[in-house]
């Protein structure tokens, strides 16, 4: 059943419920995947797809280096359909066909960094060029706490920036050539501080969750006035990703920062249920 007219009140409303009595997710992204397909156009799904693709990478690049592959990855692909697609690209997303096209050029030239990390690189700069708003400005983001992390780690160990951080964008440039401490960011990326400041916690799991909680707001603010529209389900889902995240720590840390996740998650899902029409 696809949604008609942008009415996004009943498929939010009819989510399976989240129970915090047993302390435990009932509900998992994969859950939310197929129940999502039910409501979805094919347009819509596939955007919903291309925060899945980062498995696909990961399953290709056991495929190219001979492994069996790995069943417990959510794929866009299964893994049949990759090995296929391998030999011949025809109906990847085009970052993906343009790699494996390229490996299969004789006068292709490996990078000296990771195909993993070469791979990361194409997808990112996919997403930054995608139509939805949600997705092109939660990438850009996205891409930038992770190239900052790397950045200030390459501080910390003394390791080449300009070989770690990954893409081409205004931020990776100010981050490989500045020596300041906040990579002159600050200004124009205020939560280039914030994470400044995160990254001197010793408490790596409350570092971990402190960084999540930032995505989380960063979802908040996007959807703040988009009650019911597929900003609001997109942004449902990644939440439901870091939460799934955390529901599988087995230290005692982890699991508190899961209830208070899932406490925090719950309620974003009580607010959805009252606006049900």
């Amino acid at each position: 059943m696809n949604i008609v007219g942008g009415n996004y009140y009943c498929l939010i409303a009819g989510l399976p419920e989240i129970s915090l009595d047993d302390k435990k997710l009932t509900l998992s992204v994969q859950d939310l995947r197929v129940y999502l397909s039910d409501y979805l156009t094919d347009k819509e799904m596939d955007v919903v797809n291309l925060f899945f693709l980062p498995n696909d990478n990961a399953q290709i690049i056991r495929l190219l280096n001979k492994q069996e592959p790995d069943p417990t990855l959510h794929t866009v692909f299964d893994a049949m359909q990759l090995e296929h697609e391998i030999e011949d690209p025809m109906f990847l997303p085009s970052y993906l066909k343009d790699y494996l096209l390229d490996l299969q050029k004789e006068d292709y030239e490996a990078s000296n960094k990771l195909q993993e990390t070469v791979l990361s690189e194409r997808y990112w700069n996919f997403m930054l060029t995608q139509k939805n708003n949600l997705v092109r400005k939660y990438a850009e983001f996205s891409l930038n706490i992770k190239n900052l992390l790397t950045a200030l780690n390459c501080r910390k160990y003394h390791l080449d920036i300009d070989k770690e951080v990954i893409c081409d964008t205004e931020f990776s440039r100010q981050l490989k050539t500045s020596r300041a401490k906040d990579f002159e960011l600050t200004d124009d990326y205020p939560y280039v501080d914030k994470v400044l400041t995160l990254f001197e916690k010793d408490n790596i799991a409350d570092r971990e969750y402190s960084i999540d909680m930032l995505f989380w707001d960063f979802l908040d603010d996007a959807t703040e006035t988009k009650y019911f529209t597929f900003d609001n389900v997109l942004a449902f889902m990644l939440k439901l990703m870091i939460l799934e995240r955390w529901s599988k720590m087995t230290t005692e840390e982890g699991r508190r920062i899961f209830e208070i996740l899932l406490s925090r998650f719950k309620s974003d899902f009580k607010f959805a249920k009252e606006f049900d029409l």
